[in-house]
């Protein structure tokens, strides 16, 4: 887990990307961290304002990529190289990207999917 800073808004535990991958508006973008609310990924080459909501698909390298796997985004904000999103209404096949990403962190695979 990463450690929290004073001003972190996320009620969630964040846990690193290392592995995933957002994919959005023809852009494929590298996810810094992660919880079951929302995310960070690397800024693309443009900006992004705070409230803009978008669709996305949630890729792992660990995995073949899930059709489903995809969501709308609201993003909260964002700084020089990073944005940071909330998903909203979360889908169950994002939801199983997203929990066996974590599962792989905590404790290996994860028992709660199948794989």
């Amino acid at each position: 887990m990463r450690p929290v800073t004073s001003n972190d808004r996320r009620v969630d535990d964040r846990h690193e990307g290392d592995g995933l991958f957002m994919l959005f508006d023809g852009n494929l973008v590298e996810v810094i961290d992660i919880s079951v609310g929302g995310l960070k990924f690397t800024r693309p080459p443009f900006m992004l304002k705070i409230g803009h909501r978008f669709a996305f698909e949630l890729r792992s390298a660990y995995e073949d990529p899930n059709p489903l796997a995809k969501g709308v985004a609201v993003v909260r904000a964002a700084a020089g190289d990073w944005v940071a999103i909330e998903f909203v209404r979360p889908t169950f096949a994002l939801m199983k990207v997203v929990g066996r990403h974590i599962g792989r962190l905590l404790v290996g695979r994860s028992h709660l999917f199948r794989h």
